[in-house]
């Protein structure tokens, strides 16, 4: 178990004291750091003027990618640790995140799958010649359906994207649309 004085002590130690990390080092530990990750990029009495790892961590926290610290070393208390800290500012290799879709679920009924293999043959036949829409208690009876059992059967064939159902005037109130083939109950064929 290492305890928490050498944990400091090993955070406060540069690999290459005196050098200063090159943009390129740089750029490899903002594409996997993540919010409070700590670089240090430097240990010294001071940074030189054209340090293209300086310049480049200074550009860094000017656009708030980095905070940038300096405490003394606590293995040579006549250097300083140059420090950059990850912000939560995305960059341009952050990752967006995204909602996850989600399906919405069809109601389900029982026996689904052999109402709509009932109900879609007599409707794909009267939408075939173009006559008009059946009323409920008919598709029952042509089905051999319930009434409840054809409502929901054509609830889950429109949940299904296998008919659409149009409203229209008196006597029928509705027309249906087969997708799969674009025949229209009510509609007649010259």
């Amino acid at each position: 178990m290492i305890s928490m004085s050498t944990m400091q002590l090993l955070a406060d130690h540069d690999e290459a004291p005196g050098v200063v990390a090159s943009p390129t080092r740089i750029d490899a530990w903002m594409e996997v750091a993540k919010k409070g990750d700590v670089f240090l990029y430097a240990t010294r009495s001071c940074l030189p003027v054209n340090s293209a790892g300086a310049k480049h961590m200074r550009a860094l926290a000017d656009r708030g990618l980095v905070v940038l610290t300096q405490p003394r070393s606590t293995l040579d208390p006549t250097v300083f640790n140059y420090r950059a800290h990850r912000t939560d500012e995305p960059t341009a290799l952050t990752r967006p995140a995204r909602p996850v879709l989600v399906a919405p679920s069809a109601k389900l009924v029982d026996d689904e799958a052999a109402i709509v293999d009932a109900l879609l043959p007599v409707l794909e036949r009267f939408a075939q010649h173009g006559r008009p829409c059946p009323t409920d208690k008919q598709l029952a009876t042509k089905a051999m359906l319930t009434e409840a059992a054809v409502k929901e059967g054509l609830e889950a064939m429109v949940a299904a994207h296998l008919i659409k159902v149009l409203g229209c005037a008196a006597p029928t109130y509705r027309r249906i649309v087969i997708v799969s083939t674009g025949a229209i109950t009510g509609l007649a064929r010259t």
